[in-house]
């Protein structure tokens, strides 16, 4: 066998992976289009008070008045018929915007996630980040149609781990550090990342060191610390719907370093969407009866 013959082999191999393939142009404005489509019925059914008690804005409602009852010294502890939750200072110190009137500071909030589900979409280079985002499309749109932040947490974790040879790649993770799974959930990402690769890396070690006293200062010193924050509903932290979001990048994190087929992870992906369908009903319902 010549040298010719074994290089098609190793690209015949390669393109029934189909490791290196990139996202489709017009797929990536095609999810795009949608998540706009996504917003306008999110508006909608906002205004219709579908899906939500709360007043129009959904979820984003919720961020808006904590942020802005921070910075006017009022108690940002949010109380809702399931129970309560609270922000971390620095959250609401880095949303200082929400401080505009509620339409815009909701444009704003329409258009930074709009900005970096676009960045994410076109650097999608791998048939394991594509196939996570086909198991996580149903969970993207849905939180983006209530306007809630908790869709940064995610996209702040595909940023750190596009950057991660970068000094600045931890500065994302303050989209995300201000809910305590998120902050396990990249405890558990990062040893990974240190089993696997073996090495730490130094170029962002001081600025990691410096986004986790941050966050963990703000911690400390947020008003949600000193009161009774424990509810039931804290008991369904690590199995809520909305939490699988972040907890699948680690998911997908396994799967690059294992290199597995594109044959299993469609299965892997397609039983995840599944899945997360069916325990979804059944955990609506549980919250319902709460």
């Amino acid at each position: 066998m010549d040298h010719i013959e074994i290089l098609n082999n190793i690209n015949s191999n390669m393109s029934s992976d189909n490791i290196q393939c990139i996202l489709n142009k017009k797929l990536v404005y095609f999810f795009i289009i949608v998540l706009i489509i996504v917003f306008f019925f999110g508006i909608l059914s906002s205004a219709l008070e579908l899906f939500s008690v709360f007043e129009f804005g959904h979820d984003f409602r919720y961020f808006f008045e904590a942020v802005n009852n921070f910075w006017r010294g009022n108690d940002t502890y949010i109380q809702d018929e399931n129970g309560g939750f609270f922000y971390l200072n620095y959250f609401c110190i880095l949303c200082f915007w929400m401080l505009f009137p509620f339409y815009i500071s909701l444009i704003i909030h329409l258009s930074l996630t709009s900005i970096m589900f676009y960045l994410i979409l076109r650097n999608i280079k791998t048939k394991y980040h594509e196939w996570w985002l086909y198991g996580n499309l149903i969970m993207v749109y849905w939180w983006a149609m209530l306007f809630n932040t908790n869709i940064w947490i995610t996209f702040a974790y595909i940023m750190f781990l596009k950057y991660r040879e970068k000094w600045y790649s931890p500065i994302f993770l303050f989209l995300a550090f201000y809910k305590i799974t998120t902050i396990i959930a990249f405890i558990i990402l990062y040893c990974m990342i240190i089993l696997f690769e073996k090495k730490i890396k130094k170029k962002q070690f001081i600025t990691l060191l410096g986004v986790i006293g941050i966050s963990f200062i703000s911690l400390l010193t947020s008003y949600g610390i000193s009161g009774n924050v424990l509810t039931f509903e804290d008991s369904l932290l690590f199995i809520q719907i909305p939490h699988y979001f972040w907890w699948s990048i680690l998911i997908f994190e396994y799967t690059r370093y294992q290199k597995f087929s594109v044959k299993t992870l469609k299965i892997f992906w397609v039983s995840f969407v599944i899945f997360e369908f069916l325990f979804g009903l059944i955990f609506l319902q549980i919250i319902v009866e709460l």
